[in-house]
């Protein structure tokens, strides 16, 4: 499809939009390692939400990323937390005496840390994969869910469903605000998930390929460069994960292949591929997180220029839509009325 843009953006007023004080239901993902100070700034400048990771960083180290993004927008961000990777409170109290006011958890329980959330007036928002974990998350407080179906990078739920049928199954099932995740790149995905009953939309990869990201030049070039089936899922026997083809990817893949124990898988994935992908560009030793969206990243651009593109893409997406609509063809009442005022 042709992209038209738009002299102005379209307005927008969501769940997400109200719940989170932004002007569109954009949510920038957060990625190990990848989405830092000046990335999430330029998402929150734009009218979206930026959402710093924490991954395993330590408090003080974290507490850098803070500090810059609050020095670079005025407008809300979010944080969020791996819950499956230590022990947060302290990176909690550290974000909520800086006035952060949106915490997103994800990978473990929401009721680790919702009490204190709550009692600090902040928003809570959990990252779930399908409907059971989604109602679980709302019985313990949580303000919206994040819904990441299968076509997300990172770790993902390889028994998870599609998106086509993951969104609505879970819209359907729940009261608060939808987030949703996973393989959305572009207006078009963006369009589809709101069709489907999302209430806003959440990306990471294709932020990836912006000039505010922190991810090295490999990085991107593996991202702009891939095509249909670069995007596996590895490691699917001990931590499934969904990463760009790399020469450890295909190491793990080739393992795996050859039904190799889990231990021997588990010992050479080990900890900190992350931080040698986006800090270092360690191509050997890497891993290069990403979404199925990824064959669809074609471009570098800045935050501003992706917006503008996205809010394009899904008004010309929703109107594309709206054409399908045959006009209602004229009943016998619609005629006798005509007739009835004097019409043919």
């Amino acid at each position: 499809m042709s992209v038209v843009h738009v002299p102005s953006r379209p307005t927008f007023e969501t769940p997400i939009t109200r719940l989170f004080g932004i002007d569109y239901p954009i949510i920038q993902g957060a990625m190990a390692w990848l989405s830092e100070g000046e990335l999430v700034a330029a998402v929150s400048n734009e009218g979206g939400l930026g959402v710093l990771g924490a991954s395993i960083m330590s408090v003080d180290e974290f507490e850098v990323q803070v500090v810059r993004a609050k020095q670079l927008t005025d407008r809300p961000f979010a944080v969020n937390f791996p819950l499956v990777l230590g022990e947060y409170s302290a990176h909690l109290e550290m974000a909520l005496s800086h006035g952060v006011k949106i915490i997103f958890m994800s990978a473990g329980s929401p009721k680790v840390l919702t009490p204190r959330i709550k009692e600090a007036g902040a928003l809570c928002v959990h990252v779930v994969p399908n409907l059971k974990l989604a109602q679980s998350a709302i019985k313990h407080g949580v303000d919206a869910i994040v819904l990441e179906s299968v076509e997300a990078g990172g770790h993902v739920s390889i028994d998870g469903a599609s998106a086509i049928t993951n969104i609505p199954h879970v819209a359907r099932g729940i009261e608060v605000p939808l987030i949703a995740a996973g393989g959305i790149v572009d207006g078009y995905g963006m369009a589809a998930a709101m069709c489907l009953g999302a209430d806003g939309i959440q990306m990471g990869t294709r932020f990836l390929a912006t000039k505010e990201s922190n991810a090295p030049a490999i990085y991107q070039k593996l991202l702009l460069e891939a095509g249909e089936g670069d995007v596996p899922v590895f490691s699917k026997k001990y931590h499934p994960s969904r990463a760009l083809r790399s020469p450890f990817v295909e190491q793990v893949l080739a393992l795996e292949a050859a039904d190799r124990p889990v231990e021997e898988v588990r010992t050479l994935v080990g900890r900190g591929r992350a931080k040698k992908a986006a800090h270092e560009g360690n191509l050997q030793e890497g891993v290069f997180y990403a979404g199925t969206g990824a064959a669809l990243v074609k471009d570098v651009l800045s935050v501003k220029e992706l917006f503008d593109q996205l809010l394009a893409e899904y008004q010309e997406a929703t109107g594309r839509a709206g054409g399908f609509l045959k006009a209602a063809r004229p009943t016998e009442s619609d005629a006798e009325t005509t007739r009835a005022r004097g019409g043919k």
